[in-house]
């Protein structure tokens, strides 16, 4: 019995010893800011706290994209409140990753990021609100609505799955080409990212009366994409949208937006 206490002794002993003397504090914050293995994307993180046993919280994790040909950054998704842990299991496999949850704009976020350098990261979110996410405000989409789903990247390519129900957003400028996105108050798409492009699997929008389809992708700041939009009977044109709308008109609650070019911020903040 003395035999076993002991051994369990020293067994806790260098394991609480790996964690609190071996791996600092700056060792750690260095691999979860370096975990993408990218020089143009990382996380920045402020307040770490490490925990007794291989796990650890943050005041606020933020991913952000390096400005090309500067030492600024821009940031893309702000996690706040973070707690964490070393996931045992990956160390069998050699891929060593920490398991995360937190607050991000309102919602619930939880997820894994991989610290070999792969980039390696999963993030699942719910009931997200809309104003709250930087990335989505670079691309134009202001306004607000909750927003859940998935999002995996691995070894240079991700995947993400997203709805967003209650929208109220502003319309937006896509190369050239308007969406009137006050007209919608659901959304659901997909798309792939690879490097610098994002490919628009598929999304449709809905609202009272109309529907939309948007297909297409997006390489940097740029739209090679187009916008369907149907209308039906119970769908009621103001002079506005109409007068947006009529030169797209292709037959009666048809309409089809090209959208190619550099993307623009919402049309009231344009001036």
């Amino acid at each position: 019995m003395k035999k076993a206490a002991a051994i369990s002794i020293a067994i806790a002993l260098v394991i609480f010893g790996i964690w609190f003397i071996v791996l600092s504090d700056s060792l750690i914050i260095s691999l979860i800011d370096g975990s993408l293995g990218k020089e143009n994307i990382d996380f920045q993180t402020e307040g770490f706290r490490k925990g007794a046993f291989y796990n650890f919280s943050a005041e606020r994790i933020t991913l952000r994209k390096r400005e090309i040909g500067g030492d600024s950054f821009t940031p893309l998704l702000v996690f706040r409140d973070v707690r964490g842990q070393l996931d045992f299991t990956s160390l069998f496999k050699m891929r060593p990753g920490l398991d995360f949850g937190g607050e991000m704009s309102g919602g619930e976020v939880a997820g894994k990021v991989g610290l070999a350098g792969t980039e390696n990261l999963t993030i699942r979110g719910n009931a997200i609100h809309i104003k709250g996410i930087p990335f989505l405000d670079s691309l134009g989409i202001q306004g607000d609505g909750l927003l859940s789903g998935d999002f995996h990247m691995s070894n240079g390519a991700g995947e993400v799955k997203f709805s967003v129900v209650d929208a109220s957003l502003k319309s937006a400028s896509w190369g050239g080409g308007v969406m009137p996105l006050e007209l919608f108050h659901e959304i659901k798409g997909a798309a792939t990212i690879k490097g610098e492009t994002v490919e628009v699997r598929s999304l449709a929008l809905s609202g009272k009366g109309v529907c939309g389809r948007i297909r297409g992708n997006i390489k940097g700041m740029n739209a090679d994409m187009s916008f369907e939009l149907m209308t039906d009977s119970s769908f009621g044109l103001g002079s506005l949208t109409q007068a947006v709308l009529g030169q797209y008109n292709v037959s009666p609650g048809y309409y089809v937006i090209p959208l190619r070019g550099k993307i623009t911020k919402a049309l009231e903040d344009q001036g």
